[in-house]
This record gives C-alpha cells, sequence and structure tokens, in this order.
C-alpha cells in the first residue's frame, strides 16, 4: 500500500543532496577524464568515490524506509536487494568499458563474503559483546542462511579451482547461473511464506517506542521513495562508467594488487548498509543485523552470478571463477567460524574477535596479492 508516513514535510530527513554532487562531479569526469597527472587522477577518483558513496547511501536511505514500512523479514530483502542491485551495477558498468579482467565478479563475490562474515560480523560482534555482554539471535534463522550459503560459496568459488582451467565452460556457466538463482527462489521461499517466524528474533523489540515500526520519519509515499530509488542507482551507474578508465589508470600506476578493484566495488556497496546494521546491534537488534548481513551475502551470490554471466555472455566476455589456495583458505575458514559462532544462539565478544583475525588474515593476503 502507497501510504505516506504521517509527518510534516518540515521533518522529513530525506533530502537529496547527493544528486546534485553527481551533477557537478559528471561533467568534471568527462572533462578530465583523460588526464595522466597522477594527481589530478587522484582528485578526480577521490570525488567520483565521495559521490558513488554519497549515492549508495541514498539508495540505502530510501530502501530503508521502505524496508520499516514493511517490517521483517520484508525489511531485510529490500536492503539486501539494493546492496545487491548497487554492486550489479557497478559491476556491469566497469564490464562495459571493457578494462575489466575476467577475475572481476570473482574477486568481489568473494571480497564481499569476507568483508561481511568476517570483518563487519566481527565489529558487530565485538561491539556488541561488550557492551550487553551476551547478545541472542534466532538460531534457527541463522542456520538457514548458512545452510544456503555454504553450497553457494563452494560451488561458485572453490569447485572451478579444481578444474584445470580454473573457471567453467559455457555450458557450466548457464548451470551454475540458474541454480544460484533457483537456490535464492527457495530461500525466499522459506523466508517470506513458509517459515517467516525463522527470521525474527521475538524479544528483540521489546521496549521499542510505539512508533518505531511506522518507518523513518518521511512525508511522502512509497511510490515516491521507489522512485528515488532508481534515480540514485542510475547516478552510481552513471559516474562508475564514466570513471571506469580514470580508477583503472591510477590502480595500475599505484600497482595495486589486481584483486583490490573487487574489494573496492564490495567496501563501496556495504558501506551504507553496514553502517545501519552495526547501529542495529548497538541497540541490540542484533538479529536485525544477521538478517541484512547474512541477507546480502546470500543475494549477492545467487543473484550476481546470472546477471553477470548474461552480461560476459552478451558481451563475448570470459569469467574466471576459482580462487586461488590461500583464499579458499581463509573462505573455508570464515563459513566455518560462522557456524561454530552461532551454533547456540548467543554471541560475546570471543565470537567477534575470532572473526576480526581471519579478516585481518584476508587483508594480509589481498595485500600481497
Amino acid at each position: 500500500m502507497d501510504q505516506a508516513q504521517h509527518h510534516p514535510s518540515g521533518k522529513t530527513r530525506h533530502k537529496e543532496y547527493s544528486l546534485i554532487l553527481t551533477m557537478i562531479t559528471i561533467p568534471v569526469l568527462l572533462f578530465m577524464q583523460h588526464n595522466t597527472n597522477l594527481l589530478i587522477t587522484v582528485l578526480i577518483n577521490l570525488l567520483a568515490l565521495v559521490t558513488i558513496l554519497g549515492a549508495a547511501f541514498s539508495v540505502v536511505r530510501h530502501a530503508d524506509v521502505l524496508a520499516h514500512r514493511l517490517g521483517e523479514p520484508y525489511g531485510s530483502l529490500i536492503l539486501s536487494l539494493a546492496v545487491v542491485i548497487l554492486e550489479v551495477s557497478l559491476i556491469s558498468a566497469l564490464m562495459v568499458t571493457g578494462d575489466t579482467g575476467p577475475t572481476l565478479m570473482r574477486d568481489t563475490l568473494y571480497s564481499v563474503i569476507m568483508i561481511v562474515m568476517s570483518g563487519l560480523v566481527g565489529i558487530s560482534l565485538l561491539l556488541g559483546g561488550r557492551k550487553f555482554a551476551t547478545q541472542h539471535v534466532n538460531l534457527a534463522g541463522i542456520k538457514q542462511y548458512l545452510t544456503a550459503l555454504l553450497p553457494l560459496a563452494i560451488i561458485v568459488l572453490v569447485l572451478p579451482a579444481t578444474f584445470g582451467s580454473g573457471t567453467f565452460s559455457s555450458g557450466q556457466l548457464l548451470i551454475i547461473a540458474l541454480l544460484s538463482a533457483a537456490m535464492y527462489v527457495v530461500f525466499l521461499t522459506i523466508q517470506t511464506k513458509t517459515h517467516q517466524n525463522l527470521f525474527i528474533y521475538e524479544h528483540e523489540d521489546e521496549g521499542d517506542g510505539p512508533d518505531d515500526h511506522h518507518g523513518k520519519p518521511s512525508a511522502h509515499g512509497n511510490a515516491w521513495h521507489a522512485c528515488w530509488l532508481v534515480v540514485h542507482l542510475i547516478a552510481v551507474i552513471a559516474v562508475t562508467k564514466i570513471n571506469a578508465g580514470s580508477l583503472e589508470y591510477l590502480l595500475t600506476e599505484l600497482h595495486a594488487p589486481p584483486q583490490f578493484t573487487g574489494f573496492l566495488i564490495a567496501l563501496l556497496i556495504l558501506s551504507p548498509e553496514g553502517l545501519g546494521a552495526l547501529k542495529a546491534v548497538m541497540n541490540n537488534q542484533v538479529q536485525r543485523a544477521m538478517n541484512l548481513f547474512f541477507g546480502s551475502v546470500l543475494a549477492t551470490i545467487s543473484l550476481t552470478v546470472p546477471a553477470v554471466v548474461i552480461i560476459a555472455t552478451i558481451t563475448g566476455q570470459q569469467l574466471i571463477f576459482g580462487l586461488s589456495t590461500s583464499n579458499i583458505v581463509l573462505l573455508v575458514t570464515v563459513l566455518l567460524l560462522c557456524q561454530s559462532s552461532f551454533a547456540t544462539g548467543r554471541t560475546n565478544v570471543l565470537n567477534g574477535a575470532a572473526h576480526l583475525a581471519v579478516f585481518v588474515a584476508y587483508m594480509l593476503v589481498l595485500m600481497m596479492g
């Protein structure tokens, strides 16, 4: 139902200032995109970074309004899908330029998994544990996420590493794309139809204010927020596509590791949602935070793979999926650690510290190239 929240229009938090920055940035990028001066290139990329982050925050902000109005589990689902749309937009914009390597999607998927499941989950559990000593989640719901994540992550990122080519054939790619999409359809059925109660911790929202479940303060209807969400997505795509060549040049000049582009994309798309989830943890709403984290990872793998496979097929680009041995070790470690951390439905600072230890190891391997 498209209903505006009953707040005075002057009190709405939703000002579209980031679009002004986008309108300034695009002409600057168009004019300076072929500049080879290193200092200017750095400044151009910083401007593009700030603009993309501003637009990404706006996307998640509008999605958050819709999420609060619809409630769980639909709220977390909307935010997760917003992150996936951002990711596919960024990857496709870079792929269309023809300057990216065949490992871009693999690196981005892997970075999303490691940033979320080791870094963001670790920080959340550590900060939440320090403030509340012990926090609780709906164990059955977390297990549903991990049950879907484990086979997908292994099939997409580990299995092809055992092939001589390090990737899938064209026919295998189609099967993997269909398998990924099908797994997500099954999960959505569980999350939104048959087992909604698994994704809600019944005591989490006790003590909330009476208006907490009626949406973020906004004088506008759902259609208005949906339209602005699309506008800011277009802004992200436009800035990324125009700045793709400059970014590649900068990373080459700085001798950045080959996987750094994927890491940067993952960091950009996860920043807005990650901050929102951390805020939820500090309000002792750890179930909502874990829904956001694991939902984003699952949606990223399930939906990015089919979308990018279609783009690669149309553009005739090769995709490489298999990870290196060191990255496979870290991936398997973090998947097993998640199984252990949430095995009882209770978490504390030790769980957070363990996840952050894996994240530090991931960063070390990333910097080694």
